[in-house]
């Protein structure tokens, strides 16, 4: 079919679906929970598990919660098992339940394994490469079914220039699926701790022909070793899931005036401009000749190696603030030449990864010039903290500072 036919047949069916099932004009009654991937589309995997478990574990407890604190909605589930339904089958389903909310659930993954952090998406064109990134790994799972081609015509998930058929389609329920989204971030980001990639935009298959307001969560980086272990953690699992169900239930108070309009916190973090790119930090061999690192050394060993000592005095707290850049497997030296023009580069042995921090300060205010400025060539760099040695959660290194 000539392309600019089909994506002309595109808009129309988009336009179409949007108009014969429009949202339910007593409240929020239904919503469908579709857990990402499943069955022969493992998802993104990390080192110990796999995205389309955590989905699954998150999506059925989401509904169990949504069920105890909304006992009048009905609650629908794209898959209830290790099932791969296609993309376009979830779409359609949840319209087939005329349902007034669609919330899909995956995890990130990144070639860099210092990305980290948590973000909501709704509907619309990227903005960034990071997001184009997102949607084309998401969209990716349509080449698993034999006959894509068919039902996808000519969408190609790897090729940018078939996106180009989501600037043709206006979403009329975006409004609320910000709103919605802004809720689920906004508690999400306060329960794991997690760095707030924020409220996003991009060209999702699944989203794109729900009939009523949708989001996709991110719900951390699998890739990412830290964030690996809790998203597999099933204590953790419920924390994400009571996250998303009180959104939920916040954001239908609110549709049905049974609370107060959102919050201005919501309303910035509808509005948001997308994170900053998340460029994979290098993951090639270095150019030396550097082995690799000799453990097995524990995982709770997190002392730092190879530090600068501070240029001033020793605080009482004995707190050190440092600027974590880049993660390997492989034990480089602090003098190689991926790091030239950092400041005081270290390293410390965590999770079976070196990890390379830069600065070595008694303030966390002198550390974000220096976060600043490796953030110029590490996008994803962050701040970490260390007492008398040992690494601390960022919050509690605030509280001990003088």
């Amino acid at each position: 079919m000539n392309k600019k036919i089909w994506f002309l047949l595109f808009a129309i069916s988009a336009f179409f679906i949007t108009a014969a099932y429009p949202q339910a004009k007593d409240g929020i009654k239904k919503v469908v929970i579709d857990a990402g991937h499943g069955g022969k589309d493992a998802g993104a995997i990390g080192s110990k598990g796999k995205e389309k478990d955590v989905t699954l574990a998150v999506a059925l407890e989401v509904g169990k919660r949504i069920k105890e604190k909304c006992p009048d909605v009905e609650v629908y589930y794209t898959r209830t098992a290790d099932t791969y339904p296609k993309l376009e089958e979830r779409s359609k389903f949840a319209n087939s339940k005329h349902a007034d909310l669609f919330i899909s659930i995956h995890c990130n993954s990144n070639t860099n394994h210092a990305a980290h952090g948590v973000e909501t998406y709704v509907m619309g064109l990227h903005k960034t490469e990071s997001n184009l990134a997102v949607a084309r790994r998401e969209n990716a799972s349509m080449l698993l079914e034999d006959d894509y081609k068919t039902t996808y015509g000519n969408f190609d998930p790897n090729s940018p220039e078939s996106y180009i058929i989501f600037s043709l389609y206006s979403n009329a329920y975006l409004d609320r699926s910000a709103k919605l989204a802004a809720k689920v971030q906004n508690n999400l980001v306060k329960t794991t701790g997690f760095t707030d990639r924020k409220v996003q935009q991009a060209g999702f298959w699944v989203l794109h022909s729900v009939a009523m307001p949708s989001i996709l969560i991110e719900l951390g980086f699998i890739s990412n070793p830290e964030e690996e272990a809790k998203l597999l953690n099933a204590d953790f699992q419920k924390k994400l899931a009571e996250s998303i169900a009180s959104a939920f239930e916040a954001y239908k108070n609110e549709a049905e005036n049974k609370a107060p309009a959102n919050t201005d916190k919501d309303k910035n973090n509808a509005e948001q401009q997308p994170a900053a790119e998340n460029k994979p930090a290098e993951e090639q061999k270095p150019a030396d000749n550097t082995k690799p690192a000799e453990p097995q050394k524990p995982a709770e060993d997190l002392k730092p190696v190879e530090n600068q000592k501070p240029t001033s005095n020793v605080n009482d707290a004995g707190v050190r603030y440092k600027v974590q850049f880049y993660a390997s497997k492989e034990n480089l030296s602090t003098n190689h030449q991926k790091f030239a023009g950092l400041q005081k580069v270290g390293k410390y042995f965590e999770n079976n990864l070196w990890k390379y921090t830069s600065g070595d300060e008694l303030t966390y205010e002198s550390v974000q010039k220096i976060l600043k400025s490796v953030k110029e060539k590490f996008p994803d760099a962050f701040v970490i903290a260390f007492k008398d040695g040992n690494k601390i959660p960022l919050a509690d290194a605030r509280k001990l500072q003088p």
